[in-house]
């Protein structure tokens, strides 16, 4: 009931964003692209980017993968990623333009009014991970920029301005957060005496995704928001929320919180939304296995032309051994 309560107040107060707020975000895992921007409605305005992709700038003979949607490749030592000035490493391949490109992981974006991006990455047409940021624009607004050697115009959407002001959406997924009581905080800002980072239960069959999944998570905003953020006339930290019950709609949020400190307690002033994550962790898992035969068809092609490298090399330092070493 109480959660009707917060989806009807959402409607009421935040017209900006009754779309996005009317719904449980979590439960647009699972949904095609297309479903997800038909939800959203006029409040929103979806486009289908390019399928994703992964670097693959550095590899070494002994690179390894890892099930990680964003960076998944490993190099076999760590050294590899140095780049020295002076003699070119053999061993290593470099090329920082290149990347590995998922044609079967979809990515979306959607521009929801002036406060937010979501960005919903999806395999066979099923959303699995929604990645949603506050951009918190004073305006935002459709422009046309000229591309002289194309003799046309690209169209972008630019978020201007920082709007730091509470929002109706701030205050009632804090109070939805500080009624289930399981938050923590990070040491970003100057963080209270009593405060603590979240440290909930990590355990089960995606223990590791879940830990890389919190260890990466904080408040990441664009990068004015976050100039401004210590500007505030008080102090700041980032409220992270995790909700991990069903591993098929993990999530998590993260908040700014300004308060003046206290001697125990701190006396708060405002909350402001950072960004949340939402996943679908056996879904994921099953996407980033999608990679791996594409992927290791392109590091054994690159591993094949490093051998290439160093048998030349070796080949040519015998003929000159060869000829140094004639007549003896």
């Amino acid at each position: 009931m109480s959660a009707i309560r917060l989806a009807a107040a959402a409607l009421i107060l935040m017209p900006s964003l009754a779309s996005a707020q009317a719904f449980v975000w979590a439960e647009q895992l699972q949904k095609s692209p297309s479903k997800l921007a038909a939800t959203l409605g006029t409040g929103a305005k979806c486009s289908r980017g390019a399928p994703h992709s992964v670097p693959v700038d550095v590899v070494d003979l002994g690179t390894t993968f890892e099930p990680d949607l964003f960076s998944p490749i490993r190099v076999g030592d760590i050294n590899s990623l140095v780049s020295a000035i002076g003699e070119e490493n053999l061993r290593v391949d470099r090329d920082r333009d290149r990347q590995y490109v998922a044609e079967g992981i979809g990515k979306s974006v959607c521009l929801i009014g002036r406060e937010a991006t979501a960005t919903a990455y999806s395999f066979m047409d099923r959303i699995f991970r929604i990645e949603l940021v506050f951009d918190r624009c004073q305006s935002r607004e459709e422009k046309a920029h000229q591309l002289v050697a194309m003799n046309a115009s690209l169209v972008y959407a630019s978020c201007d301005g920082v709007d730091l002001k509470e929002k109706d959406f701030d205050s009632i997924l804090y109070r939805s957060i500080k009624a289930r009581n399981t938050y923590g905080y990070t040491q970003q800002g100057q963080p209270g005496f009593l405060d603590f980072r979240w440290s909930g239960f990590i355990g089960g069959e995606y223990e590791a995704a879940e830990r890389r999944y919190v260890g990466d998570f904080r408040c990441n905003v664009r990068r004015e928001v976050q100039n401004q953020i210590p500007d505030i006339d008080q102090s700041h930290r980032c409220l992270i929320d995790v909700d991990n019950s069903d591993p098929t709609h993990w999530s998590a949020t993260a908040m700014y919180e300004t308060f003046t400190p206290g001697m125990i307690f701190n006396d708060v002033s405002s909350h402001l939304t950072a960004n949340r994550l939402f996943v679908d962790m056996p879904e994921e898992e099953q996407a980033i296995k999608s990679m791996r035969s594409g992927l290791q068809s392109m590091v054994d092609r690159i591993k094949k032309s490093i051998e290439d490298r160093l048998a030349a090399k070796e080949s040519k330092d015998n003929d000159v051994s060869n000829i140094l070493g004639a007549g003896n």
